[in-house]
């Protein structure tokens, strides 16, 4: 009977530890995602505002705090694919 208690509790804590760490990574992802979103819109507005050209946003990078915690955008104008464009953004 205590043997059976014992292993009902190893399995409940396992399983807890598992839907924790599974949540955890969800969480982060959803974080990630909403920084790019709002990376990408900074960087479409700041391009209509400064250079007062229309861009497609084709890529968001999110740099590690540890090389700067940049945020790296990379697109091209919207009726001319050959011209590229970049924004960096500092996370603060």
């Amino acid at each position: 009977m205590r043997e059976l208690k014992k292993k009902n509790i190893i399995i409940l804590i396992m399983i807890t530890i598992i839907t924790l760490t599974i949540g955890c990574t969800l969480k982060i992802m959803h974080d990630r995602n909403i920084e790019k979103e709002k990376a990408a819109t900074a960087a479409i507005e700041h391009m209509k505002k400064k250079e007062n050209i229309d861009v497609i946003v084709t890529k968001v990078d999110i740099k590690p705090a540890a090389s700067g915690g940049m945020i790296r955008v990379s697109g091209h104008v919207k009726d001319q694919k050959n011209r590229n464009f970049f924004v960096s953004i500092i996370k603060r």
